[in-house]
């Protein structure tokens, strides 16, 4: 009798032939859905973006607007004084056109050599004195330059000049301005900004003395380089100097120890975040009783800073 082989048959879970086709689905639905939500978050994150340049780009226009309102407010404030700086040099011009102009008609014909000489050194004056007026209307012209955010190399000496042609009539009165200005190469700057930031603190400086003592104060200027990439300007002077508890709040907008009306209280909080944006660092030391130091630091333009590396190498 033949015995007859055993047949194993496995159940097959109901559906089990599915499983890799579902499974399949799950993964494709799942990655869409995923590739969708990472769509979504992108495209927000690309608005959010977009707002956030745009937000960046009104701040940085009103920064421009608020730097050039705080300049034109410091030459109005300057106005009277700054008109009296050109009017001197203009009745100045007229007088000597005056004498010119009756010396000529006087003589009617060739004047002697000693009438030419005269008119010659009253022309002579006449032309300082137009060039007076000329460097004072140049610099007022680079203070009311509107804002733009293009750096360059810039004169600081030069700069500091101007600014103190442009301040000559707050310090005069109050003190002896003193220069002690080394040649110093091109620094990285703004030119308009980087005199707002001069001028505002020599007429800080001359409003911390009391008009009528000019003989016992000093304003001093200085300029020296500060390693081989940096130039340090100073401004020094020999006022009422400055509270150690004012001293902190110094660079805080609108805080100021002046009077109700007399500035905007802006002016040192300006010049800190114009100094900063530069690359540069602002800072004072004061005393009470003595006077006070405000010091700026800032980088020397990079084809100069090679220039005098390679110099003094050699």
């Amino acid at each position: 009798m033949k015995q007859q082989a055993k047949v194993v048959r496995f159940a097959v879970p109901e559906g089990r032939g599915e499983y890799g086709t579902q499974g399949e689905r799950e993964m494709r639905r799942s990655n869409a859905l995923l590739e969708e939500t990472v769509r979504q978050r992108t495209a927000e994150l690309e608005r959010t973006n977009a707002r956030l340049e745009e937000s960046l780009r009104q701040l940085q226009i009103a920064q421009a607007q608020l730097l050039f309102a705080e300049r034109l407010a410091t030459i109005g404030q300057l106005a009277a004084g700054l008109g009296h700086e050109i009017n001197n040099p203009l009745a100045f011009i007229l007088g000597n056109l005056d004498y010119v102009q009756q010396q000529l008609a006087r003589t009617s014909g060739a004047p002697s050599p000693e009438d030419s000489q005269e008119m010659m050194e009253a022309l002579a004056d006449a032309r300082d004195g137009a060039e007076r007026v000329r460097l004072i209307v140049r610099d007022l012209k680079v203070l009311s330059h509107p804002n733009d955010m293009e750096l360059g190399p810039v004169d600081v000496v030069a700069t500091l000049r101007g600014a103190a042609k442009v301040a000559a009539y707050e310090v005069r009165g109050r003190a002896r301005l003193v220069e002690a200005l080394d040649a110093v190469p091109p620094v990285n700057a703004h030119r308009a900004r980087l005199c707002q930031v001069f001028l505002n603190l020599l007429i800080n400086a001359a409003h911390a003395i009391p008009p009528g003592q000019a003989t016992r104060n000093e304003i001093r200027l200085s300029a020296r380089m500060d390693g081989t990439t940096r130039v340090l300007v100073e401004v020094s002077d020999t006022g009422c100097g400055i509270s150690p508890g004012n001293l902190e709040r110094i660079f805080s907008p609108f805080f100021t120890t002046k009077p109700v009306g007399v500035g905007t209280g802006l002016g040192l909080s300006v010049c800190h975040g114009i100094v900063t944006a530069l690359g540069g660092d602002i800072s004072v030391e004061s005393e009470v009783g003595r006077g006070s130091t405000f010091r700026v630091s800032l980088p020397v333009y990079e084809a100069s800073c090679i220039e005098v590396g390679s110099s003094r190498a050699a």
